[in-house]
């Protein structure tokens, strides 16, 4: 689901980002916009958590440098897709069809792109290069600290999604080797051989530079994905049209889907450090990187999500692939093909968590960048093998990667609806004069904050309740 977060920079370079060279921006502040707090240092802490927020004139690095738009749009594109589009049958099923599905979809997407030009208006104007950045400027450390945590949690719980989905995906090939396939071929086997031989070495560098060319590779895959749930929906190996619902359910059961929708379009962490890498970044062109790239994103969910449901109806699993037969040659090879996909994913998602826990232990033992340089590397390899082996050993005992999502989904809600919302009011706030407009995007970030905390509170509970129901529906 996210596939990177700064191309070239390192976790130090991130976080201790004041003594490193900032990202040249495309706007200048002007005399009308209201002084920021964060140009102070917050903190008593040494450089820690010291303002970045210089804007400079564009240079000739401006214009040269930076990932051109086409690019952007596969790293965005690729960041979203994953393995979401897999559980987007199960959306719809949960919905009761695909009209009240695509109704969910497009309405949280109208936000889900706005939250973009939020998150990217506050980069821009505070010289922030990645999420916690933002938080940090607008909102204090305090909340800094509490992103960090969210954040982490968030990138946990993705480990531990992409991890279920490697043993898922690889147990059916193996079936279709084998019909009684030995020990080798077993899901908990298969997963760990896979993570520990090739997601670890990909987890260990300091930059995600070795990981930033496969966002192409991520797009072809999904949408190979979008053509076998089509074929195999009209080839008729597969009894369709026998478990479909209708809406006849309580519209509030139908939230149960919102979480899935959120974490397949939930890239807002990694689109702010995607948005400082750009070539001559501003938010109109980072505007037109979005909205091509969430236009791609929903047209894979929406063909997956469709046929997957036409295809199996209720019935239809969390992971939409395990309902296809394992010997099924084309499905056999979307499943390698998204678990080679998924390996550069869950790396990157790993980088993401692993710079939140460094930022935290940075902050909390009040670390100068020449202290934290001296074992930063004996630091990253603890830290990642201890992160690593804590999602495996999950992993391991959760078989459903519907629980997972389920959890998730609610903090991605946070990421999407909650944080920009609450940094454009406070944004609003800062200025001494508040004309008419500045108060309209005052109520649009309020209604930003209650629809975050809304559907972060009701797929939390829904999600618990579910797991310890009779009736649950995972």
């Amino acid at each position: 689901m996210f596939h990177s977060a700064s191309v070239n920079m390192s976790e130090k370079e991130s976080l201790l980002g004041n003594h490193t060279e900032s990202t040249c921006y495309s706007s200048v502040k002007m005399l009308d916009q209201p002084p920021s707090s964060s140009d102070l240092d917050t903190t008593s802490s040494v450089n820690v958590f010291r303002s970045r927020s210089v804007l400079r004139n564009p240079s000739e690095d401006f214009y040269n440098r930076g990932i051109p738009i086409w690019r952007a749009v596969l790293l965005v594109v690729n960041a979203a897709l994953g393995a979401g589009i897999l559980n987007f049958p199960q959306a719809y099923a949960k919905c009761g069809g695909i009209g009240t599905a695509l109704a969910f979809q497009m309405g949280l997407l109208v936000f889900i792109t706005g939250a973009f030009l939020i998150l990217a208006y506050c980069a821009d104007k505070h010289g922030s290069q990645n999420f916690q950045e933002i938080v940090r400027e607008i909102l204090g450390p305090v909340a800094y600290i509490l992103t960090q945590i969210f954040i982490l949690l968030y990138m946990f719980g993705s480990t531990i999604a992409y991890m279920i989905l490697i043993g898922d995906q690889l147990e059916k090939v193996g079936k279709a080797i084998e019909s009684q396939p030995p020990w080798y071929f077993k899901r908990d086997f298969l997963m760990c051989f896979v993570s520990i031989v090739f997601l670890l070495p990909l987890c260990l560098p300091k930059t995600l530079k070795i990981l930033s060319y496969s966002s192409a590779l991520g797009t072809i895959g999904a949408f190979f994905v979008c053509a076998v749930t089509t074929v195999r929906y009209f080839d008729g190996n597969y009894p369709i049209k026998q478990h479909h619902t209708k809406v006849t359910i309580p519209w509030t059961e139908t939230l149960a889907a919102v979480p899935i929708i959120c974490f397949g379009f939930q890239c807002h962490v990694p689109a702010v450090a995607i948005y400082s890498e750009m070539k001559r970044a501003s938010v109109p062109r980072f505007g037109i990187v979005t909205v091509i790239a969430m236009a791609i994103c929903t047209t894979a969910y929406a063909i997956t999500g469709s046929f997957g449901y036409l295809t199996f109806g209720a019935k239809v699993q969390g992971d939409v692939l395990m309902n296809y037969h394992a010997n099924d040659v084309l499905v056999n090879m979307a499943r390698v093909m998204l678990t080679l996909i998924v390996l550069s994913t869950a790396a990157v998602v790993l980088f993401c968590g692993r710079s939140c826990v460094e930022g935290l232990y940075l902050a909390l033992f009040r670390m100068s960048p020449a202290v934290a340089e001296v074992n930063e590397r004996k630091r990253r390899i603890i830290q990642t093998l201890i992160w690593f082996g804590l999602s495996l050993i999950i992993a391991l005992f959760v078989t459903d990667i519907g629980k997972a999502v389920a959890l998730i989904g609610g903090l991605a809600a946070l990421f999407i609806f909650f944080f920009p919302g609450i940094c454009l009011v406070q944004e609003m706030l800062q200025y001494p004069v508040l004309k008419l407009s500045k108060k309209l995007l005052i109520v649009l970030g309020l209604f930003y904050v209650v629809l975050g905390v809304f559907i972060f509170a009701d797929s939390e509970v829904v999600a618990i309740m579910q797991d310890i129901s009779k009736n649950a529906l995972y």
